[in-house]
């Protein structure tokens, strides 16, 4: 009987050390199984401002989060005029080899004498780069044509395609990636936007096409050139004939012009004007001022209004929005001692944050924002309270943020690092007790558990047979 009573404890002992590494192994899972975070969109500022606008379409967004910050008929169709070549520049980017040698081809004879022009030459040898910077800076329409022939036979995979079957791969192009883009409001006849009825956008889907092009550092880097001289390919110096003549590339947008005293913009960073009779006078510009990045889009603006638009979205954004970021990946958020831990371990854990939280924040509502930490693991008190083993990554926790009773973000907390327990008789006797994958420990303690209950099984039976023998040998001999 005493011998029964013993298995009966060590039986009970077990079964609480397995369901305790279960426990560890498999954590609440209010969070998500994957590790990742659910964002949600921010609540909508109370920020109410509006501003007066000569332009029929506008938006301002922020680069990073594409959130809109500011619009005026966002969506309404109109025409882009020079915007346009924001889309062609990036789809060479994305698409070609900045380095390439491009033969100038006739395609660029296809451009209007009355438009925009880089003057390139029929026959030049150029590179697609230096195409980026007749495009952007000198708004060519004759380098929009030959960018667009160029890419459209990459895409296309022949080389020798005639140009205009190659504009016309481009132009596919062009739809395409406005559709990935979510620029669904758009349709796009040519490279570079001289007026055609069937070739609009809308200030939205504008913003969406630059903020991508923005992500490319050549792009950010070309758009901020406000003059460029470049050697003309077949001209020569008058006054000098054993030079090249030079071509003169300026950027006409005005923000970056530090001699334009009444527009000029410091913190502006480019990008592109436009300007037909059918579009008005458009703009998308961008600017970056305290670590937050915008971008304005103004579309059928004035002459001055494009400017004094642009100038007016972009200091509403900077006056009354900022770049929120109270979390980072891996940022300590606690430090807590794990009980039962292993003896050459000091217990110390720090807890940290799975992902980061950073946002753009109407800055009225900054100290509006709540935070608050939910356990996964608590003592009697609701606090934080760990028992080893742990494993490093282990959710333990879940950090939310919430902005007038709305989640705005959310991220789990995880261990920083494993932690041992500290060792128990039943590890000593355990095989494979010194590894220290908790699956495999687990794993050990189940085979330890049936071969106690096979050995208890056979005592119990081995017991009950002898003691019928001893019954049965009493009463013959008796």
């Amino acid at each position: 009987m005493k011998r029964f009573l013993a298995l009966i404890v060590v039986l009970f002992v077990l079964s609480f050390h397995i369901q305790s590494a279960a426990a560890v192994l498999n954590p609440e899972n209010s969070h998500n199984q994957d590790g990742s975070t659910d964002f949600t969109e921010n609540a909508e500022s109370s920020t109410a401002s509006t501003l007066e606008l000569e332009a029929e379409g506008a938006v301002l967004i922020e680069q990073e989060t594409g959130k809109v910050l500011y619009e005026k008929n966002k969506d309404e169709k109109l025409y882009p005029a020079s915007t346009t070549k924001i889309l062609t520049a990036l789809l060479a980017i994305e698409n070609g080899n900045l380095d390439e040698i491009v033969t100038v081809g006739n395609e660029a004879n296809l451009a209007p004498r009355d438009s925009s022009l880089a003057c390139i030459d029929i026959g030049e040898q150029i590179t697609l780069k230096d195409l980026l910077v007749g495009l952007l800076v000198s708004s060519g329409n004759d380098a929009a044509l030959t960018i667009g022939a160029h890419i459209g036979r990459i895409v296309s995979g022949d080389p020798d395609m005639p140009y205009n079957q190659a504009l016309d791969k481009f132009y596919e192009l062009m739809n395409k990636r406005a559709a990935e883009l979510e620029a669904t409001n758009s349709h796009f006849v040519n490279p570079h936007g001289y007026h055609n009825k069937d070739h609009y956008t809308t200030a939205y889907d504008l913003a969406l096409i630059a903020r991508e092009a923005m992500k490319h550092e050549v792009f950010r880097e070309i758009v901020q050139i406000t003059y460029r001289e470049y050697p003309d390919w077949n001209e020569v110096d008058k006054n000098a004939p054993t030079k090249k003549a030079t071509r003169y590339w300026v950027n006409k947008n005005k923000l970056l012009d530090k001699g334009s005293k009444e527009y000029y913009y410091p913190h502006a960073t480019g990008i592109k004007t436009g300007y037909t009779s059918h579009s008005g006078h458009c703009l998308v510009s961008s600017a970056a001022k305290d670590g937050m990045n915008l971008i304005a889009v103004v579309l059928k603006s004035t002459r001055n209004g494009q400017w004094i638009d642009s100038k007016k979205l972009l200091e509403y954004g900077f006056e009354h929005y900022t770049m929120y970021e109270p979390l980072k990946q891996g940022q300590v958020v606690a430090t807590t001692q794990v009980s039962n831990h292993a003896s050459e371990d000091s217990g110390a854990l720090n807890i940290v944050a799975a992902q980061g939280f950073r946002d753009v924040i109407a800055k009225e509502d900054v100290a509006k924002i709540q935070q608050n930490i939910e356990w996964y693991y608590t003592d009697e008190n609701n606090q934080l309270h760990l028992e080893a083993p742990v494993y490093k990554g282990q959710v333990v926790g879940k950090l939310t943020y919430s902005l007038n009773g709305k989640v705005i973000a959310q991220s789990e907390l995880i261990a920083e690092r494993g932690i041992e327990r500290k060792k128990a008789i039943i590890d000593m006797i355990t095989p494979g007790s010194e590894d220290k994958s908790a699956t495999k420990g687990l794993f050990s303690s189940w085979i330890v558990v049936v071969i106690l209950f096979l050995a208890f099984i056979g005592a119990a039976f081995y017991t009950l047979k002898r003691r019928k023998r001893r019954r049965y040998t009493l009463r013959r001999y008796r």
